[in-house]
């Protein structure tokens, strides 16, 4: 074979040297798994944290739609104004059920206002002799579209329940559960009495609601309510015509500080002008913060995951340098029969990325799995929340794997580059 040049005898393709560097990979297992130690460590913390926090915002997001949606301010009463941590004086307005009607017929972008009762938990029992404790609740026609409660058996209030103060109720899963087991309470009278010496009154069950579950806000069960017209609720227990609180429920697309601002002019408008009384809450404010405090922590374990990537790579480095120093005379062997550089090149270069590659996979398998062990952990720790959700989105994935394989660009480079410049016969020379 005197015409055959050595660029004959070592015709190599492009793919070939990526798969003798993946073969180097497989052929040192142990020091392949060392060495992407690090990385798989990194991302998984990282993905783990990513996901738990995830879980964490959709419970929040989850209860506040138990609790009505996002879209609402809650108005609240003030009983007495303070300076400087200082007593001045007692407020005299109080909200009405008045107020509520001008609120949804004046203010823009308002869809429907319900009123906050004061909390009652009174003893209900039915004719049978079952006796439960539950939270007495009084409330208009729209509770049930404003809080997205849906009506399991029977109905709700009609505006002419509140109008006229009937003795009617519909009672929570759970209660309903409790009074009349698999039996229908449709029909049925019921008797709740608020304390011992308060006497029993008698309300005759229209409605039987969906089971909604615990809320994060209150103690007990959102099941575990009975509600009342608040016209009945008003006159049999509280005994006023006054209201705690006024929730507002507005439009999607309305700014929520001109809600404010237009229920407060008519607040004012309504009261004297006065408006000492008034305090607000946004539960979208705490989907903000929830939000902002995600952002920071994502970015702290950023950091120390990226100073957790650095070193490992410097460790992957390390590890592609002495490959190159093992496999020194077969380097010079495979120039000298016509091998290029860029072959030589890509075939270290393939053995880095590899490397930080299965450690990307890994690690977000790991995390995965580590998220799963710590939501059980949580569900534990918070006995309120049934289930902890996993929520791992495709980006951060994605994102994982590109800096996985950036990582072993990055780190591969300069080894690679000095195997490729490696003279022939120096290579050849070398003892190993």
């Amino acid at each position: 074979m005197r015409g055959c040049s050595c660029e004959t005898l070592y015709s190599m393709k492009l793919y070939d040297p990526i798969i003798v560097g993946i073969t180097s990979v497989q052929q040192n297992k142990l020091r392949a798994a060392l060495s992407l130690l690090g990385i798989f460590i990194g991302i998984a913390s990282v993905l783990c944290m990513i996901a738990i926090g995830g879980g964490a915002k959709e419970i929040v997001i989850k209860d506040i739609e138990k609790l009505g949606g996002a879209n609402q301010v809650q108005f609240w009463t003030l009983t007495a104004v303070w300076e400087r941590g200082r007593f001045v004086r007692r407020t005299t307005e109080r909200y009405t059920l008045e107020d509520i009607y001008a609120i949804e017929a004046e203010c823009p972008g308002v869809l429907f206002a319900l009123p906050k009762t004061e909390t009652y938990t009174g003893s209900v029992s039915n004719r049978q002799g079952s006796r439960v404790r539950a939270i007495v609740e009084g409330v208009t026609a729209d509770y049930a579209q404003g809080m997205h409660w849906q009506v399991q058996h029977g109905r709700f209030f009609s505006q002419d329940d509140i109008d006229t103060a009937r003795q009617v109720c519909v009672l929570g899963s759970d209660i309903a559960t409790e009074l009349f087991n698999d039996a229908s309470p449709l029909g049925q009278e019921v008797k709740i009495r608020y304390y011992w010496r308060h006497p029993a009154v008698r309300y005759r069950v229209i409605g039987v609601m969906h089971p909604k579950g615990r809320s994060l806000r209150i103690s007990m069960s959102l099941d575990d309510i009975i509600c009342l017209p608040l016209t009945t609720h008003q006159q049999r227990f509280s005994g006023t015509r006054y209201i705690e609180g006024i929730i507002v429920f507005f439009k999607k697309d309305a700014d929520v500080h001109n809600v404010i601002n237009s229920v407060k002019y008519v607040l004012r408008k309504r009261h004297r002008g006065k408006d000492d009384f008034i305090i607000y809450w946004i539960p979208k404010t705490n989907l903000e913060r929830l939000e902002h405090i995600q952002k920071v922590i994502q970015i702290a374990l950023g950091s120390i995951a990226g100073f957790s990537l650095f070193v490992s790579g410097i460790g992957i480095m390390n590890i592609c340098l002495v490959s190159v120093g093992e496999k020194t005379r077969e380097i010079g062997l495979r120039k000298s029969v016509g091998a290029k550089r860029i072959h030589i090149f890509w075939q270290f270069l393939t053995e880095s990325i590899a490397l930080c590659f299965c450690g990307g996979i890994l690690g977000i398998i790991g995390g995965w799995l580590a998220a799963h062990g710590m939501a059980r952990v949580a569900v534990r720790i918070v006995q309120i929340v049934p289930e902890w959700p996993v929520v791992l989105s495709l980006p951060w994935i994605l994102t994982s794997i590109i800096f996985s394989v950036f990582m072993g660009v990055s780190f591969g480079v300069y080894p690679a580059m000095l195997a490729a410049r490696l003279a022939p016969i120096d290579a050849l020379r070398t003892e190993i």
